[in-house]
């Protein structure tokens, strides 16, 4: 299973990518917050590839004001540290507690 950390890692550089500015990340003791101001205006290409990341988080907002448009996504930090997505159940190992 992925770290949190680098999943927000991957959705920080994949969002700088898409919105050609540099994403803030914020460290919370339960999740890892990335946010990012987007252009006036995305392309068709880059819309889509925004909501192909946005997919990736575990959860996500727009916030719009009069003078910017604002993404964040949240990964979830699990006690030990991991991120909290499931795993794939052809992958996942049984229980043998």
């Amino acid at each position: 299973m992925c770290s949190a950390k680098s999943r927000a890692v991957a959705l920080a550089a994949q969002l700088t990518a898409l919105a050609g500015s540099a994403a803030h990340t914020e460290e919370f003791s339960d999740r890892i917050r990335v946010r990012i101001t987007l252009p006036p205006h995305l392309p068709d290409g880059r819309r889509r590839a925004l909501l192909t990341a946005l997919a990736g988080a575990d959860r996500y907002g727009h916030d719009v004001t009069a003078d910017h448009s604002v993404i964040w996504v949240e990964v979830k930090v699990d006690d030990d540290g991991e991120s909290g997505v499931a795993q794939d159940p052809t992958t996942a190992r049984p229980d043998r507690s």
